[in-house]
């Protein structure tokens, strides 16, 4: 089927200039009205040459019996030719040949799906291409599920304390001496959330030595990381948590931001106090997860 459409279509389409056609129009190409996309009048503006660069460099490597196409040697390009990567993206020839040769100002997060899909990129080449559209990714594209290697990563850093937080801030993974240093973990469940976990817990009050500045930097960290990675189930999170908790609500309204930064950490624990350095590194092929780690002092 696939193969006839691509037949068809090869066949009958005149290459323009690479302006957009009503095609175009219609399919997402340009966006138009939409607020999926940064313009030339934001901070951050899309890299045309560098995403057609990229888009090009991957559609070349394709072999195309892998979608379902013949090969052989009467190809005059490497890969997938155009024509083919429009039909398996469902965007306008006129309109992919404008992105490739970086004549673009603009691309819907639609069309950025759709090449990710036909192009087969992977976790980190889809974060790179939506870097380079200057589009903030969506929700799909952050809903990543949690691999044997990183469970095995977790486990390996033991015996320091370590986990695993997810796009929406749930643990998703940890380590004994994870579990050893906070036991509430035996009881929390399978993904308990980060900051219900500081909130709701007495327990963890007593641990945190700086209990209340600690949750103050976490909310300056969630509310950064909420606006990297746009979600309504994490807008839901923090409308409900600001409507429960005070400490939370206080310190969400002064919209103050923080990075991923190393910290000084102590932990009144029941076998006596230890301190750590706490370091949180994001992980690029799970975007907007994060690795967190305990070193001892």
């Amino acid at each position: 089927m696939i193969g006839s459409e691509i037949e068809a279509l090869t066949t009958s389409v005149q290459l323009d200039d690479g302006s957009p056609t009503g095609e175009d129009l219609r399919d997402g190409g340009i966006t138009s009205g939409r607020t999926d996309f940064y313009d030339f009048g934001h901070a951050e503006v899309m890299k045309a040459a560098e995403l057609g660069d990229f888009l090009r460099s991957r559609r070349e490597r394709i072999d195309p019996t892998t979608v379902g196409l013949p090969g052989g040697t009467n190809r005059r390009t490497a890969g997938l030719r155009r024509e083919e990567v429009a039909v398996l993206a469902g965007v306008g020839v006129s309109w992919l040949t404008r992105l490739e040769q970086g004549r673009a100002n603009n691309v819907s997060t639609e069309v950025l799906g759709g090449l990710a899909n036909a192009l087969r990129l992977s976790g980190t080449e889809i974060a790179h291409l939506y870097t380079l559209a200057a589009v903030r990714l969506p929700t799909e594209a952050v809903d990543v599920a949690l691999t044997p290697a990183l469970q095995r990563l977790v486990d390996s850093l033991n015996p320091n304390p370590a986990y695993l937080l997810d796009h929406n801030w749930n643990l998703v993974a940890w380590n004994t001496s994870e579990e050893e240093l906070f036991p509430v973990l035996t009881t929390a469940g399978s993904s308990p959330n980060l900051l219900r976990l500081f909130l709701e817990h007495p327990e963890i009050r007593e641990f945190i030595a700086d209990w209340p500045s600690e949750v103050e930097r976490l909310t300056r960290q969630f509310r950064a990381h909420v606006t990297e990675f746009p979600d309504e189930r994490l807008d839901a999170l923090s409308a409900e948590l600001r409507a429960e908790h005070g400490e939370f609500a206080r310190a969400w309204d002064r919209h103050d931001v923080a990075p991923l930064a190393p910290k000084a950490r102590v932990i009144n624990h029941p076998s006596g106090q230890r301190s750590f350095d706490q370091h949180r590194l994001a992980l690029p092929d799970h975007p907007g997860w994060q690795l967190v780690l305990f070193v001892p002092k």
